[in-house]
Formats: C-alpha cells, sequence, structure tokens
C-alpha cells in the first residue's frame, strides 16, 4: 500500500473504527442505542447497494428479506430452544437465501436479460409485491409470527463464551458483525465478480458477447444482497426485542431505498454515511415532531435528489481528498 493510499483508505478506516469503539465510554446508553442502529441500518444500505449500485438492478422488496432475517431470528428465539446468537445467525442466512433464491426466479424472469430486458419498472413492483406478500403471509400465520401484533419480548440472545448480554456488549457485537460483512461486502464487489457486475450494470449485451452469462451474474447479486440484509434484520431484532409484519413491506424498503439515495450508490461507505444522518434525523424528530415523520421522511428524498444527487458519500468522498492534498 502506497504512502497515499493509506492516508485516503486506512486511515480514515482505522480512524473511525478506533472511535466507534472507544465512543460507549464517553456517551450515554441511549446515545450508544442509536449508533447501533446506525451501524445495523448501514449494513442494510450496504446490502441493497450490492444490486443497485453495482449489478444496476433497484428493488422496492428488499425489506422481505430484512424481515425473514429478523422473523427467523425472532421466531427461533420465541418457539424453539435455540438460543445461541451465532447459530440463529446462520439459520437466519440459510432462510434468507432460499427464500431470496425462490423469489429471485419469477422476477428475474419479469426483468429479462439484455436486448430481451423489460422496462426496470415491471421489475419494482414485482419486488414491491413481493415484499407486501410476505408481509400478509406474516399477519395471516398468526401461530407463528404473532400475526398483526407481532412478536415482543423477543429475549437477548446468548452469546456464548460466558458473555453476558448488556447494552455495551450487544453494541460491540453489531459492530463487530458490521466490520465482517463491510469487509466480505468490500472483497466481493471489487472482486472479479464484482467487477463483471459494473460491467453489466454498464453494458449487458456487450458482457454477453463476452460469454458473461449476466442472468445467473443478477440472480446471484440478488441471493447476496438478501443474505445481507437478513443479516441486518437479525441485528434489528434482537435490539428491538419486537418485530411487526411492517417490516417486511415497503415502509422498510423506502429505509433502504433512501439510504442508497442518500449516501451514494457510487461510494462503498455512502450508506453507512447516510445511516449516521437518517437516524440522526429520525431521533431529532421523534423528540420534536413525532406526528410529521412521514413529512419529514419524504422531504430527505426530495433534498437528497434536488440538492446532493450524487449523494454524501461523493461529497465526503471528494472532502477527504482535498484533506488529503492540502497535507500534502
Amino acid at each position: 500500500m502506497t504512502r497515499r493510499s493509506f492516508k485516503e483508505v486506512a486511515l480514515p478506516v482505522l480512524g473511525i473504527g478506533v472511535l466507534i469503539l472507544v465512543l460507549p465510554l464517553f456517551i450515554p446508553e441511549y446515545m450508544s442505542g442509536l449508533v447501533t442502529k446506525m451501524m445495523y441500518y448501514g449494513l442494510f444500505g450496504l446490502s441493497l447497494n450490492i444490486i443497485w449500485g453495482y449489478a444496476g438492478i433497484p428493488s422496492f422488496g428488499h425489506a422481505a428479506f430484512y424481515g425473514v432475517g429478523a422473523y427467523t431470528a425472532g421466531i427461533l428465539a420465541l418457539k424453539t430452544d435455540i438460543g445461541n446468537f451465532w447459530a440463529t445467525l446462520v439459520l437466519a442466512i440459510i432462510a434468507t437465501a432460499v427464500v431470496a433464491a425462490i423469489l429471485g426466479i419469477p422476477a428475474f424472469r419479469v426483468f429479462g436479460v439484455g436486448a430481451g430486458a423489460t422496462n426496470p419498472i415491471y421489475f419494482l413492483l414485482v419486488t414491491l409485491a413481493f415484499g407486501e406478500l410476505l408481509s400478509r403471509l406474516a399477519i395471516s400465520a398468526r401461530p407463528v409470527t404473532g400475526g398483526s401484533t407481532g412478536l415482543s419480548g423477543i429475549p437477548e440472545p446468548d452469546l456464548g463464551f460466558g458473555i453476558t448480554v448488556s447494552s455495551q456488549s450487544y453494541y460491540y457485537l453489531v459492530f463487530a458483525v458490521l466490520v465482517i460483512c463491510s469487509y466480505v461486502i468490500y472483497r466481493i464487489v471489487n472482486s472479479h465478480y464484482g467487477y463483471a457486475l459494473r460491467g453489466i450494470h454498464d453494458n449487458e449485451r456487450r458482457m454477453q458477447a463476452l460469454g458473461y452469462n449476466t442472468w445467473l451474474y443478477k440472480y446471484t447479486s440478488w441471493i447476496i444482497a438478501a443474505v445481507f440484509g437478513g443479516v441486518a434484520g437479525v441485528l434489528f431484532v434482537y435490539d428491538s426485542g419486537t418485530l411487526l409484519p411492517r417490516s417486511l413491506a415497503m415502509a422498510t424498503s423506502d429505509i433502504a431505498f433512501l439510504l442508497v439515495i442518500m449516501g451514494s450508490t457510487t461510494v462503498f461507505f455512502g450508506p453507512l454515511v447516510a445511516s449516521v444522518v437518517f437516524v440522526g434525523v429520525e431521533y431529532i424528530a421523534s423528540l420534536y415532531l413525532p406526528a410529521r415523520w412521514p413529512l419529514i421522511f419524504g422531504a430527505m428524498f426530495v433534498f437528497t435528489i434536488m440538492v446532493i444527487p450524487q449523494g454524501l458519500g461523493v461529497w465526503v468522498l471528494g472532502l477527504w481528498r482535498r484533506v488529503i492534498r492540502g497535507s500534502a
């Protein structure tokens, strides 16, 4: 790694990592809870950006996988003897991958391939329908999912290794999962596979001419994105202790959509930056204007599109590079 690349990449990552590690020592407990929420929302946004920013496939149904992961963890915690966090996480990943694999077949049949691709709006509507369908399924399967009242009283996870769960230990658990998942996602999108997704995003017909099975690349990226969305759902349900069917529906997908738009589809860490802003604004609104939150949420979309269409990630990256050049 060159000195410049160290300053541009490794230095800010290490600095932010150290800051997050020591932050609970200097802030009240409720602020640690907000940072925890920022972290798993950031992972939620990163997961959607795999298919949107890199493969060029926006989806209105990404909350379906977030909800599947959350419901799997919640049901296992309440209805079975499986209380270990790591076992629950693995089972939630498997469940999310299976659901994504099943839903992806009709979704990409609608989307089409290359010159035969249909208008992407049909794909968006189909993914929206998937989220609403699973939401209605969660309401109807009352004995398992709790119906419209959802699940409540979800116990704290057993982390094993003699670790007692507290708000602080859970904070560090979420941070560790975020770091691992972010690294894995970064490696995926910067691998040969990730560059193939970018090529499909830019010119799918050319990638087909080069011999790439573009349908398979898009289909597998859909499953990979779903898995990380499911992990974010698991982190969410153990943090909140409650779960409602709306976690599978459009309202939750809107959050991921906003995180990607606000953060930037072209900068890897963009959704993480956007999650900090989003959770901060949501918290302030809950204190002073709770009844106006839907209006504020919509205004954030409008502000992002009109004022910072390239996203906060581009702005932050440009600012940091100017700082580096100034120091040089």
